[in-house]
């Protein structure tokens, strides 16, 4: 496969290339990128550039679930990074729900194979490559999800499960797209791209969360202190001596734009998905429960 670093630069050239219609579109929207934290000086000019860009170029923003008015947002960085008032995510009743890390569309949902593998529109990827060649085995036969995040979607992520979080690394690498329609079987973009890898114990086994960077994103950070020195070019991970404890639902980490977000849980004969390709989702809803399946889009409760 035509992977190294020269062919994956020039993919991504003309992958970003093609999606905003040319070198010069492309440049302008890098360009933007970079600007995105400089502060807009008055309220009336940000609802300007902000009601252009969501309802023109991207869908509309719902105002109404903005935690501060939308003029507030100081910048394009500070209204990509915003959060969502928490009374609009309530989060399942059920101790036993994973739920949704972020708001988005479901790319994918499944089961890794015995050979720790899942297949994303005939892209084959190894647990291990994701996860930055560390222990795949806990996640054999256990359930994947992956959501994409648009633009216009709250680029924040948070945890699915209440649990301990073990471990976390950064994977330096490409910045390909990773909407769903650019992803070819050549270039394996959530192995190829720049990726941070979250792995957490809870009291269904072990899970981890894989924020993979794309075209565009500006950064990855994350609300806490992870006390990781990243680098261009070598895998950073800390292994924390205290894990930190998370709540079901807390805010973990933030795309300063949109991407992806993976979400792999141990197996369970019982855990069953509450979701399917396509679906839009919102950060604190169901996604895999024990006893419940999909039946035509219904959720089925299992009658034992």
């Amino acid at each position: 496969m035509p992977t190294g670093k020269l062919n994956a630069r020039i993919e991504q050239v003309r992958q970003a290339s093609s999606i905003h219609g040319g070198l010069f579109n492309m440049w302008l929207m890098k360009m933007g990128v970079k600007l995105s934290r400089v502060p807009i000086p008055s309220q009336r000019l940000r609802l300007k550039l902000y009601r252009t860009i969501y309802g023109k170029k991207y869908p509309a923003l719902v105002e109404d679930d903005l935690e501060h008015p939308l003029e507030s947002y100081r910048s394009f960085n500070a209204l990509f990074t915003r959060g969502i008032r928490p009374e609009l995510r309530p989060l399942p009743e059920e101790a036993d729900h994973f739920v949704s890390p972020c708001d988005g569309t479901v790319q994918d949902v499944g089961v890794v194979d015995q050979q720790a593998e899942l297949t994303v529109k005939g892209t084959k990827y190894s647990v291990g490559s994701l996860l930055a060649d560390t222990d795949e085995t806990p996640f054999r036969g256990g359930r994947y999800a992956i959501f994409f995040l648009s633009p216009a979607d709250c680029h924040r992520v948070f945890a699915p499960q209440d649990g301990m979080l073990e471990e976390i690394c950064h994977v330096p690498g490409r910045r390909l797209l990773v909407h769903p329609p650019y992803q070819r079987e050549e270039y394996p973009v959530f192995t190829l791209n720049e990726r941070v890898v979250m792995r957490f114990s809870t009291n269904f086994g072990p899970m981890a969360v894989v924020m993979v960077a794309g075209w565009g994103v500006g950064n990855i950070t994350h609300p806490f202190s992870t006390g990781l020195k990243r680098r261009s070019r070598l895998v950073q991970r800390r292994r924390f001596k205290d894990p930190r404890p998370v709540e079901r639902g807390e805010w973990i980490g933030t795309f300063e734009l949109g991407s992806t977000v993976i979400l792999l849980t141990s197996p369970h004969e019982a855990l069953t998905p509450l979701i399917a390709a396509e679906d839009k989702v919102q950060y604190g809803g169901g996604v895999f429960a024990n006893g419940v399946s999909m039946t035509n889009g219904h959720r089925d409760e299992d009658p034992r």
